[in-house]
């Protein structure tokens, strides 16, 4: 970024926000992207950590709480989109091991097939709109 460019406004930031939000689903959708993901990755990455810990750098607060400010960015299929989600991704989170498990030993746990199937429905609900503009507002 250009230091002489203006900051982005908040709702850029939040259009930006929900892409990524895009991809995490594509990523976490699809058995073949998170193998492809671990294949890329250097060894001391975790894949089943960093896909539980991406969640949260993207979505800061549960979406259930009607305290989550970037709700407007979404449609509202959407929102109950991520809130399904969250409930699922609570359970993976509960049932993966401490102990660093491979994404192979996780994805023998029925919580982490169903974090995968949330993440695909998730994905085609938000494929109805698709990506915003990373540069200018839209309502």
């Amino acid at each position: 970024m250009d230091v002489n460019e203006p900051a982005p406004s908040l709702r850029v930031v939040e259009q930006r926000v929900r892409n990524r939000i895009i991809e995490y689903f594509e990523l976490v959708g699809s058995s073949d992207e998170q193998r492809a993901y671990e294949r890329k990755a250097p060894a001391y990455v975790n894949i089943p950590y960093e896909v539980i810990n991406q969640w949260e750098d993207w979505v800061s607060k549960d979406p259930r709480s009607g305290s989550y400010e970037p709700l407007s960015t979404f449609s509202a299929e959407e929102v109950q989109a991520l809130r399904d989600y969250q409930a699922v991704w609570e359970d993976a989170v509960a049932a993966v091991p401490s102990t660093y498990p491979s994404l192979a030993e996780v994805e023998a746990l029925p919580e982490w097939s169903d974090l995968t199937r949330s993440a695909a429905r998730a994905s085609v609900v938000f494929a109805r709109r698709g990506p915003l503009p990373e540069d200018h507002e839209v309502d």
